[in-house]
């Protein structure tokens, strides 16, 4: 199956297959799920990927493992270990459960092209007076510093200006070598004006951050309305950005929509953005009022119309070359619920 619109001149996708792992995989104590970023290290084969679990169920932690696949059919996804995420002392997160303490609310992790080591972010918790964060790590989990977030994207306690709860950094990706890194906000900050709605997208902010996290360019991205209309709550947001190559990337957009029963379902688009259609934004405060020129999208796969339908895809990477064309991976989240998939899908370049 052929999905969505060439990417650049030559490139497409093609459809190989999805599988949805066992819901009880265990590591070390620590039961595998809620997926919300992956990336993969072609130097050893190995497959990482970070849960949204705020310690809930185990240390907020990453997984380790292989993904068998090949041109033809997904096979197996075989877990080795899994890492606790570490603070600057050496502790574990607070879980929900805990008085005090920060709750991490893990939503991607990339592979740094430079160092080897890892960049993940969390989502903030805002009760407890933690803003959304970048931060890097080893392999092992030990705290590596801190990436200063641009000030905008903070937490701000009147809810006048900055950034929302829950809907802050989904989305990382590093440009080809490690140059820059590409961050992505979910939702529009609360200057930036409404959320999406059935009858309207909202428009979020795309930025491209040096090393050091000095925010360097940024563009306006609309967001797709929600897809369908919700019984009780419905959203719409950007759930993970890969860079193409320099200036080139794909979106990852995802609606989540509760029926009557309190069950969601998921509609999810892929798109390709080229930042040279949009107008640099550093320094504008708002993204209301003044005329805008957002980056344009082009429809790459609509998963609707995949066999089995989306699942809730939050993960999104580069994996290995196969006879010379790339593949892309994605993770759904499955949050640990039994009527969620915690699929696995994979595509190749045609």
């Amino acid at each position: 199956m052929s999905l969505g619109v060439a990417l650049g001149l030559a490139l497409a996708l093609k459809l190989v297959g999805t599988i949805d792992p066992p819901k009880d995989l265990n590591v070390g104590g620590a039961p595998f799920g809620g997926i919300s970023g992956a990336d993969y290290d072609p130097r050893t084969g190995d497959w990482l990927m970070i849960s949204d679990d705020k310690s809930d169920k185990a240390p907020a932690r990453f997984f380790i493992g292989r993904l068998d696949y090949d041109a033809r059919a997904v096979k197996a996804l075989r877990l080795t270990r899994q890492v606790p995420l570490r603070q600057p002392d050496g502790s574990t997160f607070a879980a929900t459960r805990s008085a005090a303490g920060e709750r991490a609310d893990a939503e991607a992790l990339r592979i740094d092209p430079s160092t080897n080591d890892l960049v993940w972010s969390s989502e903030g918790d805002p009760a407890r007076g933690f803003d959304p964060s970048l931060r890097r790590m080893d392999r092992h989990g030990r705290w590596g510093g801190d990436i200063s977030a641009p000030a905008p994207f903070r937490f701000d306690p009147t809810r006048t200006s900055g950034a929302r709860p829950n809907m802050t950094f989904e989305g990382v990706s590093f440009s080809p070598g490690g140059r820059w890194m590409w961050l992505a906000m979910e939702a529009p900050l609360v200057e930036d004006g409404a959320v999406s709605t059935v009858a309207r997208g909202g428009v979020t902010r795309i930025s491209r951050l040096d090393r050091a996290g000095r925010l360097k360019a940024q563009y306006a991205y609309r967001l797709d309305p929600i897809q369908a209309a919700p019984a009780r709550r419905g959203d719409n947001g950007v759930s993970e950005i890969l860079a193409v190559d320099e200036r080139r990337l794909l979106v990852l957009e995802r609606s989540g929509v509760e029926s009557a029963e309190g069950r969601f379902t998921h509609h999810c688009r892929l798109y390709l953005v080229d930042v040279a259609t949009g107008e640099n934004i550093v320094g504008r405060r708002d993204l209301v009022g003044a005329p805008l020129r957002i980056l344009s999208k082009r429809l790459v796969v609509n998963f609707d119309r995949l066999p089995g339908g989306a699942a809730n895809f939050e993960a999104m990477a580069w994996g290995p070359v196969i006879g010379g064309k790339r593949t892309l991976v994605l993770f759904a989240d499955d949050n640990f619920t039994e009527t969620e998939p915690q699929r696995i899908l994979v595509m190749i370049a045609r």
